[in-house]
This record gives structure tokens, sequence and C-alpha cells, in this order.
């Protein structure tokens, strides 16, 4: 075979597999697509029914007991709790221990339901549904009394889910457009750390850029502002630093992958139009795993509920990031090492 002959030889069979590689990709890009249909719609088509929903009760042990029977028999929808009296109800709604209160009246026919709308109105709804139809079923009345209402400009008690989206495409985004420009992988261990420090760099200004935003310009959330600017700027580094270690190792593949962990499944697992407690099983369980809905926890807690949740959520992001530092490193210059070897 002559020397041209061999050139166009190359040339066709380099030809297909950029074909190949492009037919994959796209190939990738449709099950990722037919992936967003199904979790998005299976999770946040609505509000499923309470899932053992925690519910405090202003009454004697037996009473609860028998209350949490008569539940039972509709299934698994309330973990009822006792109180010892309303404010201590009160109490460990603010603290998040419980998602309402009922208190069945000792005398009189009124009862009362505490809710709080901070976590949004679904289930201040199914608790009061169902509770109406408690009460009824004494011939008494109930009143309801939201103890914990939003922020002004939070009224569906959405803005902490969507703070945390934000940061979260944030950090996978720089993470991939850094990988783009200069290669998925670092030469060394050293430039590793520079990108690395990068970064985290990135992630200080996008977390105290998006709660100077929605903390002190909008004025829709309220709570401890450094606490919140610290959540952001964990979740922004565990994000795009974990990115990075995929992408070291797994190139655009290690891209999807953080698509599908963060975005189609982050989301609709994040609790954020209804508590975890409403949501479909499967992203029910798998939802305190991932950074959004412990990103959205944390944030709901400061605002809200005295920090509740905030320490769980610092824990998980540092497994994330220093899964991703450990990959960043131990991948970096991986090529050139083999390289050398093969050389010797």
């Amino acid at each position: 075979m002559n020397r041209a002959a061999l050139e166009a030889a190359n040339a066709d069979l380099n030809e297909r597999g950029r074909k190949g590689r492009i037919g994959f990709f796209v190939f990738m890009a449709l099950l990722m697509q037919l992936a967003f249909v199904v979790s998005y719609t299976g999770a946040m088509h609505g509000p499923q029914r309470p899932h053992r929903m925690p519910v405090g009760v202003v009454a004697p042990a037996q009473v609860v007991q028998q209350l949490q029977k008569t539940s039972d028999q509709s299934g698994p929808l309330f973990t009822l709790k006792p109180q010892a009296s309303p404010a201590a109800a009160e109490d460990a709604i603010k603290h998040r221990r419980v998602l309402g209160a009922y208190l069945p009246a000792a005398v009189g026919s009124t009862d009362q339901l505490l809710v709080t709308t901070a976590i949004g109105p679904a289930a201040p709804q199914a608790l009061t549904i169902a509770f109406t139809q408690a009460a009824q079923a004494q011939q008494h009345t109930l009143q309801v009394k939201d103890v914990l209402p939003p922020h002004r400009g939070d009224a569906e008690g959405l803005v902490p889910f969507y703070l945390v989206i934000a940061w979260t495409v944030g950090g996978y985004l720089a993470s991939t457009l850094v990988g783009l420009m200069g290669g998925m992988k670092s030469a060394t261990p050293r430039l590793a750390l520079e990108r690395i420090g990068m970064l985290a760099v990135y992630s200080v200004l996008g977390g105290i850029g998006g709660t100077l935003i929605v903390h002190t310009i909008l004025g829709f959330l309220g709570g401890g502002w450094w606490t919140q600017a610290l959540i952001g700027m964990l979740v922004v580094f565990s994000v795009s630093v974990f990115a990075n270690g995929l992408q070291t190792f797994l190139g655009l593949v290690g891209t999807g992958i953080v698509i599908g962990l963060f975005v189609i499944l982050g989301n609709p697992s994040g609790a954020g139009p209804w508590p975890r407690n409403m949501i479909p099983g499967f992203w029910r369980v798998i939802g305190p795993w991932l950074p959004n809905f412990q990103g959205t926890n944390a944030v709901r807690g400061v605002a809200y509920f005295h920090s509740q949740g905030l320490s769980t959520a610092l824990w998980l992001f540092v497994v994330y990031a220093a899964i991703g530092v450990a990959l960043s490193l131990a991948g970096a210059g991986r090529d050139n090492a083999i390289l050398r070897m093969s050389e010797h």
C-alpha cells in the first residue's frame, strides 16, 4: 500500500472514530433527556400523601396511641409524638422536630392545629385536611394557627430551594468550563491544587454573591447572613471539586454523571416544593445523600428553624469536597506517568 493510500485509510478511520464519538455523546444526551423526564415528572408531578410525617400531639400518651392507631388505618401517614404542652409543641415546630401539632380540646369543642408555612403550603394543607377529619369525628371544629410564617418574599417557602439550585449549577458549570478550557485533568498535582484553589475562590464569591442578592438586595430571606453565605460557599465548592475529580478520570462522561447526580436526581429530591415526607419513596431515600437536599435543608434551617440540619449538611459537603480533592490529585499527571513508565 503506497503512502497516499495509507494516509487515506487513516483519515477514513479517524473520521469513523469521530462520528462514533459524536454518536455516542448524542445517544448519551438522549438518555439524559429521558432521565430528566422520568425524574422530574416522577418526583414533582404533585405532592404525595404524607409518609410518616412527624406531628406533635398535646395529649396523654394513651390518647396519642389511640390517635396513632386510628391514623394508621389509612396508611403510614403520620408519626404522632406526645408533647407536654402547647408551648412545647410550638418549640418542637420551631426546631423542626415536628411539622405540626394537634391540640385536641380538653374542654369545649374546638381543637387546635399548629402549623408552619415556612416549609411551604403543602404540609399545612395535608395536616389541615387530616386533622379536620379527626376533629369532626369527635363533633369538634378545628382552628388552625400558623406559628412560623415564611419571610416576606418567600410565601411558598421555595427561596432556599432555588438559591441552592443556583449554587449547585454554578459549581459544576465552573468546573466544566475550566476543564474545557484547560483540559479535564491537570498535568501535575501542583497544577491540580492551583485549579482547586481557583474553584475555592469562585465558591467564596458565589456563596457571598448569592446571599447578597437573596438576603440583602431582594430581602427574600432572613436568618444569619454569614451562615447562609458559608452554606453557599460549601455547596459550590463541594459540587465543583467533586465534578472536577470525576472529570479528571472520566472526562466529559464525568460531567454527565455530575449532571445526573446533581440535576436529574438532586433537584427533584431536594424537598423544595414539598417536605421530604411528601415526595415519592425513591427520591425521599436518596435526597439526604445529595448536596441539593442538604443545602436546601440547611438554608431553610438557618432562616427559620434555629439552624436545625446545619451540622449534617456541613459534614456531607466536607465528604463530597474530600472525594473531589482526592480524585483530582490522584488523576493529575496520570497519563504522563504511564507514558514515562512505557518508555522505560
